[in-house]
């Protein structure tokens, strides 16, 4: 009877021990897929505004290009708009199992200051002459 405490104490680390140990390495998992999409991000974010700069002739940012996700861009009479959508994975062990994907989308608006003034001016001067 007298070392019956210790052995509980063997017992509860026996039960205890290993699901801290899965949970400590499936919150690494998880940092990691958060990190994960906070660098694509970023690096969407670079390649749509080099792009958007790139729309208007105006701007020039250099790109290294490191961004592989999908692109779109539409021209207008001022600027234009690029939109961008990309996708991080990670594969799930141990208590995740399965995949998890998140999507991560963009855009930007690119305007050419010296058009966006000739049409408003365009404008001004086609109501001007509707209203007399």
């Amino acid at each position: 009877m007298r070392n019956s405490r210790r052995g509980t104490y063997i017992v509860e680390a026996a039960v205890v021990l290993p699901v801290i140990i899965a949970a400590m390495i499936t919150l690494v998992l998880i940092e990691g897929f958060f990190y994960q999409a906070a660098a694509e991000t970023s690096r969407m974010h670079i390649a749509l505004r080099s792009s958007a700069g790139a729309l208007t002739g105006k701007t020039l940012y250099s790109d290294d290009g490191s961004w592989d996700g999908e692109m779109e861009m539409k021209k207008n009479a001022t600027g234009g708009k690029v939109y961008g959508k990309s996708y991080v994975e990670i594969l799930g062990r141990g208590m995740m199992v399965g995949r998890r994907q998140r999507v991560i989308e963009g855009t930007y608006y690119a305007v050419d200051g010296p058009k966006y003034v000739r049409y408003c001016s365009i404008v001004k001067g086609i109501t001007a002459d509707d209203a007399q």
